[in-house]
């Protein structure tokens, strides 16, 4: 279903910002708002809004919110498809150079599009990039992470700095001032270069949620693609806004997790990291006993069949 009022006589743009929309309509109102309002007029873009399968009130109210503004795309999906899913599907209205997936929480702070475009352009190697987090009080926050592997996990990043390759734990608590590489990117903005993420088949649809961005930036440095952090663009996440944490929630975050360790960690290393996340779990039964039953879902390995993916049903509305 696509919202009235889109012409497809933009097609031919420079950018397309996909942003996913599951009930929560005035979070995707308050980003188009603050993007519209700082992104240059030289920039030609065009925002694309995946509705996830979202309750009739919340989608009429979005498609309400976007009717009158230019360039404006919302496409309804009758399942909610996940993040993967959610930004395949709008990968497929997608025009331009360049792909921009952000989270409807999310709200710029300066010319954001344009500093990542202008970035990536003079930087043709470069796969992913992102711009400077902040928090809802603006303060700073790290828009990057590390890979979660095993020795990660044993002995944290700052003990590993004492290994010969310090470069794959870009110092988190800097504050850069200019551009710089990072092992991967937060999934809540990430600027992709459109040809290399066809490269790389783009999203595993596997993932419902959660360690999106952990996998697409590993299949971007296997093919030699770059992954950046440019400090100029500035956006605010209000983290956790759009998403309710409770025990599906955190099954689903483990469930990702083995997935995405079974995928590229060998069997040892998986094992490794399933005890860890076991014992993590078991240790704070005494505070709730759903801590008990996370474990026991670890231990089975969390298997997809017991994935949010499964459990959507269908809006024809």
């Amino acid at each position: 279903m696509i919202s009235p009022g889109y012409s497809d006589c933009i097609n031919m743009v420079q950018v397309s910002v996909i942003i996913i929309n599951f009930n929560s309509s005035r979070f995707t109102a308050a980003y188009i708002k603050s993007f519209k309002e700082h992104t240059a007029s030289d920039l030609t873009y065009k925002i694309i809004v995946v509705d996830n399968s979202s309750k009739i009130e919340d989608y009429e109210q979005l498609v309400q919110s976007c009717a009158n503004i230019a360039g404006v795309r919302v496409i309804r999906s009758i399942v909610n498809l996940g993040f993967s899913g959610g930004n395949m599907l709008g990968l497929q209205a997608a025009t331009g150079e360049y792909l921009y997936f952000i989270n409807n929480d999310c709200e710029v702070l300066n010319d954001n599009l344009s500093i990542l475009y202008q970035f990536m352009q003079t930087n043709p190697h470069e796969g992913i990039c992102t711009g400077q987090m902040h928090d809802g009080d603006l303060n700073l926050h790290p828009a990057f992470g590390y890979f979660p592997t095993l020795s990660l996990r044993l002995f944290g990043s700052d003990l590993l700095w004492l290994f010969p390759y310090p470069e794959k734990f870009t110092d988190k608590e800097k504050v850069y001032q200019q551009p710089v590489a990072v092992p991967l990117v937060t999934g809540a903005a990430m600027f992709i270069d459109r040809e290399k993420f066809a490269a790389i088949s783009g999203f595993d649809t596997n993932y419902f949620l959660y360690c999106e961005e952990e996998d697409v930036c590993l299949r971007m440095r296997k093919k030699q693609y770059e992954v950046y952090l440019v400090p100029a663009a500035r956006f605010i996440h209000y983290m956790g806004k759009s998403t309710t944490r409770n025990f599906p929630i955190e099954l689903e975050n483990y469930i990702s997790l083995l997935y995405y360790h079974r995928k590229f960690h060998s069997y040892p290393a998986y094992l490794g990291l399933k005890l860890l996340y076991f014992f993590k779990n078991i240790r704070k039964v005494c505070r709730h006993r759903l801590y008990g039953k996370l474990a026991f879902y670890i231990l089975l390995g969390a298997p997809q069949k017991y994935s949010l993916k499964h459990k959507q049903k269908l809006r024809f509305v």
